[in-house]
């Protein structure tokens, strides 16, 4: 199994910003403990895993934890928990427990006020590049070579540039200021 080093599991481990039921309350992974000795996890009403096996989504392993049937269809608080309307909760998690522990801490890192303050720049960062990418053909070089690759780079970032001071220059004003008294004088004596 290809692993990682830890350090790149910080990238990976960013909490998806679109709402879903795990945010809504008790589905959340980090409520269910996990017994890595054991292989089993431990739902927030007491109900044990009967399944724990190995899993590949895109070309990367994760260990996949089932509920039985039985134990969350009859469970009082389903709708918090699973959106499936005949399946059972199952889990996807990264394949040690190290990772594992690292994804939990890093989750609970992005709560703080200092985390999210980072956050902000790294969302502009990524809505420029994302801008180059879609409107400039940054993904692919049209040259050989570092050299030739890093012009296109500078030069698509100075297209980028200059398409947005552009659009802010054609752009109304947000917001008008508030007269002076002097024009309100002149306006008023026309």
């Amino acid at each position: 199994m290809y692993l990682l080093p830890t350090w790149c599991y910080f990238l990976w481990n960013l909490r998806s910003q679109s709402p879903g039921v795990h945010d809504q309350g008790g589905g959340s992974k980090s409520a269910f403990p996990i017994d890595w000795d054991n292989q089993q996890a431990t739902c927030p009403q007491g109900a044990v895993s009967r399944e724990w096996r190995p899993l590949r989504i895109s070309g990367h392993d994760y260990i996949q934890v089932k509920f039985a049937k039985a134990d969350c269809q009859a469970c009082p608080v389903r709708p918090q928990c699973t959106t499936s309307a005949t399946r059972p909760r199952a889990l996807a998690l990264l394949p040690t427990r190290e990772l594992h522990e690292i994804q939990a801490h890093n989750r609970l890192d992005q709560t703080t006020e200092e985390w999210q303050r980072r956050y902000a720049i790294r969302a502009g960062i990524e809505a420029t590049l994302s801008q180059n990418v879609r409107a400039h053909g940054l993904r692919r070089s049209r040259y050989r070579g570092l050299k030739k690759t890093h012009v296109q780079h500078v030069l698509t970032a100075l297209a980028c540039n200059i398409a947005r001071v552009a659009d802010w220059l054609d752009a109304e004003p947000r917001t008008r200021r508030r007269a002076t008294r002097f024009r309100t004088l002149c306006s008023a004596a026309a």
